[in-house]
């Protein structure tokens, strides 16, 4: 099976997959079945703490894509020390987890129905508490397939600087989850807490 330099083009489409179905597909389409955006971090009244960490995912994210396209159009990139893949790791490994990752998170997005949000918007009195779907086994499906999907890219390119990378995202997508679990917490109560003893907060 090719690689990302012998096939950048195949790579990096599925890498742009990922970005337009996951946030700019899955917001239009719940714009056409709910009539409303569900972009909380845009609102004003979106937390500003919240927001603060999903601009470091922005600024982390552009340095692990730096990384992928340097290891697919420069070929010195994996010869220098934080550009040389760490791991000798089949392709297919990556297409696996990232295929199995992208389906993943676009289901339990679509199944939270009008109850999905990407952001938090702290003036919303009583967020909906989503149960169904992928929820019932995990209480954040879309993170834990989202980051599977991220593990899956990175084995494409597997340097010090993608992995770390990876690894710091992973630990930013746990600051998200921890700060929206507070927020749940302090809007839903005692129905949360009941939720979160039946679910995991992962798998």
């Amino acid at each position: 099976m090719m690689g990302l330099r012998e096939a950048p083009g195949v790579y990096l489409g599925f890498i742009c997959l990922h970005v337009l179905a996951g946030h700019l597909g899955s917001s239009l389409v719940y714009r056409l079945r709910f009539g409303r955006s569900p972009l909380a971090y845009r609102s004003a009244a979106a937390d500003s703490a919240h927001t603060r960490v999903t601009r470091r995912i922005c600024g982390v994210s552009l340095l692990w894509a730096g990384s992928v396209l340097a290891a697919a159009f420069w070929p010195a990139w994996s010869a220098m020390p934080w550009g040389r893949p760490l791991l000798p790791i089949p392709p297919l490994a990556g297409w696996v987890l990232g295929v199995v990752g992208l389906m993943g998170m676009l289901w339990a997005q679509y199944g939270m129905g009008p109850a999905f949000r990407i952001g938090v918007d702290a003036g919303e009195a009583r967020p909906e508490l989503h149960e169904g779907g992928l929820h019932r086994y995990s209480r954040n499906p879309i993170y834990v397939f989202s980051y599977l999907y991220l593990v899956g890219a990175s084995l494409w390119a597997p340097s010090v600087v993608t992995l770390g990378a990876c690894a710091a995202l992973g630990g930013l997508f746990h600051q998200l989850v921890l700060q929206e679990e507070r927020f749940l917490a302090d809007r839903l109560g005692e129905p949360y807490a009941r939720y979160c003893q039946r679910a995991p907060r992962y798998f």
